[in-house]
């Protein structure tokens, strides 16, 4: 058990001396005693002296090694001190690298003084017996402890406390509002409002007006004056989901207010000064509507300050079964209905099929069975389409380099040497077939040498995240 008389006592490995010297002297409220190391080497050092720490601060980029090089000697070394990983880098693969690698949470760097008090207070308050509330797969309205998930929420609870603003990514029925949510009732404005727009839902001319507002008689219909999302934000959070369907013209507009914080009703001379928050999202890449110059280059840089990518449901195959079992609960009690399981054959068609509508269609799903049905079990007899056809449309999908879990797909012929077969010669010729997992991991390692072990570059090629990537790796090698 950890000696509670070096519960206050930090080791930060930081090479740059200013650096060090500035977030030491943001702990100094905390009443902690800080040591500094500048290496890897002089931080493993410490330990071999008999030097004992309640938490250690780990910059990624040191002179000597890697960070996770450092972290990952001191888990070979029976060392439990709890960890916090430090980079300037901040992404969802950074978050699944630090956590694969051991640590309990991460930091973007530069980070404000509050943010850093934060997350060194969390740390050392949860020294001891795991918390009840750590063993829960809920966190703010997301359901799912798996790996992507764990990630998710490290940088949502890092990046809550700053202004900073949150470009979230992800396929449709992800969870981005959600994720947006999660991040305002995290951050010091959980008492201001959450204000959401939809760029996609509301028609290009009225845009401007339900973002900025409009005074009386500023257009046609404008038979009152109207206060805008970034008004009714002002000291909250503003979130402008399908940001990329915004048009050029507002872009531009959006922009001026991002730079200034200032806004002007359409129609008005007044200019007003609001506090917001910005988080945006889209279920597209940014950077390519950038180059189709759907998008502002400027705004697009302006807004992409800490990225975060939702995983599908098909990379986070093991919060399935939570998910569904959640809903089930849930949809019964608004329903009336009894329902409390699902049949093991059921669970295993929930989890070998590879969701393309992601969470929502799952939540689609298990609504169908329950306001169709009235048992206490589901039964493979009530999954609706295409759940319920038999399982030749996902073997198909498998055969032709589509893997459920990860989430892969064939590249225009660029991963196997074994040609595809039609329908019915795969039917004829079943001594061909190999087992998924070899299938799988022929795919990702001959992706991986095409990019000369470039882990991002292979993950872009194979249409997933690297953590999948790096996961798969792991647990091939375990």
């Amino acid at each position: 058990m950890r000696d509670l008389g070096v519960k206050k006592r930090i080791l930060m490995v930081e090479d740059t001396g200013s650096i060090g010297a500035l977030y030491k002297s943001y702990l100094n409220p905390l009443d902690v005693e800080v040591v500094i190391a500048e290496t890897g080497e002089k931080a493993l050092a410490l330990f071999e002296t008999g030097n004992e720490f309640a938490l250690i601060l780990l910059d990624i980029i040191l002179p000597d090694c890697s960070g996770y090089e450092v972290l990952s000697t001191l888990r070979k070394r029976k060392i439990e001190t709890p960890v916090v990983i430090m980079t300037a880098h901040g992404s969802i693969d950074v978050a699944v690298e630090a956590i694969r690698h051991g640590a309990s949470d991460f930091l973007i760097k530069p980070c404000a003084a509050d943010t850093l008090r934060i997350t060194v207070s969390r740390a050392i308050k949860s020294l001891g017996p795991e918390r009840e509330d750590e063993k829960s797969e809920y966190y703010r309205g997301f359901i799912g402890k798996s790996l992507p998930m764990q990630a998710v929420y490290r940088v949502i609870e890092s990046a809550a406390p700053s202004k900073a603003t949150v470009f979230i990514t992800g396929e449709s029925g992800t969870g981005k509002e959600i994720c947006a949510g999660a991040i305002h009732q995290a951050s010091s404005r959980r008492n201001g409002a959450f204000i959401a727009i939809n760029c996609a839902a509301i028609p290009k001319d009225l845009i401007e007006s339900e973002l900025f507002g409009h005074i009386k008689g500023a257009f046609t219909g404008a038979l009152a004056e109207r206060e805008g999302a970034a008004e009714l934000a002002d000291g909250g959070t503003l979130f402008l989901d399908e940001i990329c369907e915004m048009n050029l013209d507002l872009q531009s507009k959006l922009l001026r207010f991002i730079q200034t914080g200032s806004i002007q009703k359409v129609g008005s001379s007044k200019v007003k000064q609001v506090d917001v928050r910005f988080i945006c999202a889209t279920n597209r890449d940014p950077w390519k509507e950038v180059s189709k110059g759907h998008f502002r280059e400027d705004l697009y840089y302006r807004l992409y300050v800490i990225p975060l990518t939702l995983p599908p449901l098909r990379e986070r195959a093991e919060d399935v079964l939570d998910i569904a079992q959640s809903l089930l609960i849930s949809f019964s009690k608004e329903e009336k209905k009894s329902f409390s399981s699902f049949t093991e054959s059921v669970r295993s068609r929930l989890l070998s099929y590879y969701w393309p509508g992601n969470v929502r269609q799952l939540q689609n799903v298990i609504r169908n069975i329950v306001v169709l049905q009235d048992e206490t079990e589901v039964t493979e007899e009530m999954l609706p389409f295409p759940l319920n056809e038999d399982s030749n449309e996902n073997l198909e999908l498998n055969q032709l380099g589509y893997i459920p879990e990860a989430g892969l797909l064939p590249k225009k012929g660029l991963l196997f040497s074994t040609e595809i077969t039609s329908k019915k010669e795969t039917k004829t010729k079943k001594e061909g077939i190999e087992a998924l997992w070899m299938v799988e991991k022929r795919a990702i390692q001959t992706a991986i040498d095409a990019c000369n072990g470039n882990i991002p570059q292979a993950a872009a090629l194979l249409e997933v995240s690297p953590s999948t990537i790096y996961r798969k790796l792991q647990s091939w090698k375990d």
